[in-house]
């Protein structure tokens, strides 16, 4: 079995020296009162704890490096954003859920996403919540984040606006503001460290009415063509395959439409594997 690079270990080090060293804790999902760390991870099932083969790491491993903030104000009309990102091994997915649910539900609750399997794989991924409409009633928006049997979430509960303090809160039936909206990059990885000579693909999921066009640039800040390399999907996710030394850098997914654009970086490093 192919181990890591030593290299890429040291950077990952130096990438999670920006977390904070308080450890995650567990919390009432649905507590919005006190103000702490509203990460929870759970227990990793006895059967997956043995080694696991052709993979770089022996343990799935996912932490927070952002986690979404524990309450927020809506504004009247305005469009709300809750971010959540976190890193791991192999390729994490984050999928959001609204409303209240209790956690053994959330432990067994099954991903709605295709995850890319990339046993070698360190990857940063970011993930918004889009609300687009009023609410009438507080409400829950839990980020959970998987990546092989690690599974982590933290909650947002968001309070709806008030239009006259005196006259209390304005209770109107929830409906999406209409008219356009400019682009809003809602998924991407911050960063993506793989072995060379893998295929990787980089996400690039956008919330905007219209649709909004999709174009990458790579590495050189030039706008990449289809080759037998570099694809750009009908999703928006960019593929490159056989990734090499040179491949290195920033590539900038960016979205348009006729309201506006959104832009979104993400740093490949290609690793050198160990013989």
């Amino acid at each position: 079995m192919q181990k890591m690079n030593l290299n890429l270990c040291a950077i990952a080090l130096l990438l999670f020296g920006s977390l904070s060293g308080a450890q995650s804790r567990a919390v009432d999902i649905v507590d919005d009162s006190n103000d702490v760390d509203n990460s929870i991870e759970t227990e990793e099932a006895p059967q997956s704890q043995s080694k696991h083969h052709n993979r770089a790491f022996e343990d799935d491993w996912l932490k927070f490096t952002k986690t979404p903030p524990t309450k927020m104000q809506q504004a009247p009309g305005a469009t709300l954003e809750i971010a959540c990102e976190m890193m791991g091994s192999q390729v994490p997915s984050i999928q959001w859920i609204v409303g209240h649910m209790p956690l053994s539900e959330i432990d067994n609750l099954e991903s709605n996403s295709i995850t890319e399997y990339a046993p070698s794989a360190i990857v940063r991924v970011r993930s918004v919540h889009i609300v687009d409409h009023m609410l009438s009633e507080p409400r829950i928006y839990t980020c959970i984040g998987r990546t092989g049997s690690k599974t982590i979430y933290a909650s947002t509960v968001v309070h709806p606006a008030h239009a006259d303090q005196e006259l209390g809160s304005l209770i109107v039936p929830e409906k999406q503001y209409q008219g356009p909206q400019k682009p809003r990059i809602i998924y991407t990885e911050k960063t993506h460290l793989d072995l060379m000579g893998s295929t990787i693909m980089l996400p690039c999921k956008v919330h905007a009415r219209p649709h909004a066009k999709i174009t990458w640039r790579n590495n050189e800040d030039k706008e990449i063509v289809q080759s037998h390399r570099f694809k750009v999907l009908p999703t928006g996710d960019l593929l490159i395959a056989d990734l090499k030394w040179e491949d290195m850098g920033n590539y900038k997914c960016i979205a348009h439409n006729a309201v506006g654009r959104d832009s979104a970086d993400t740093f490949v490093y290609p690793v050198l594997k160990e013989d």
